[in-house]
């Protein structure tokens, strides 16, 4: 599925979410959730040329495999940390999307707590 598809899905359906929401918003809610999981399916299918890629740099660039690990975990934390913030404010929860962001963020620095440790080690091994 190709961006202008994804992107017509996500149209047609939020216009559908705003006609039913009125007589019906549990129907509206589950319609985008249900969208919602259709275009991010479409994108994971496109993850083994991302993988792919990032091996070809690893490879080339000869960078530990470790960064690149704390790097993409980190990056999966943000767009499932997103997913769920979205889904909080169209449910009407903004409160909850708000603590949900909070939890991302914190574990987005757990997550990079050892690569920040390698750089403050390579800064004391340059300064010494």
């Amino acid at each position: 599925m190709n961006i202008l598809s994804v992107c017509v899905l996500a149209v047609v359906t939020v216009i559908i979410m705003v006609m039913l929401k009125p007589k019906n918003g549990e129907i509206a809610l589950m319609l985008g959730l249900a969208c919602s999981v259709l275009v991010l399916f479409s994108v994971f299918s496109q993850v083994s040329g991302v993988i792919e890629t990032i091996n070809s740099i690893i490879a080339a660039s000869q960078i530990s495999t470790s960064y690149v690990v704390i790097l993409l975990k980190v990056i999966g934390i943000c767009l499932v940390t997103e997913f769920a913030v979205n889904t909080c404010k169209d449910a009407g929860s903004q409160s909850l999307a708000n603590n949900v962001s909070l939890a991302g963020k914190i574990m987005v620095t757990i997550t990079s707590l050892p690569l920040y440790s390698d750089i403050l080690n390579t800064v004391l091994s340059l300064v010494s």
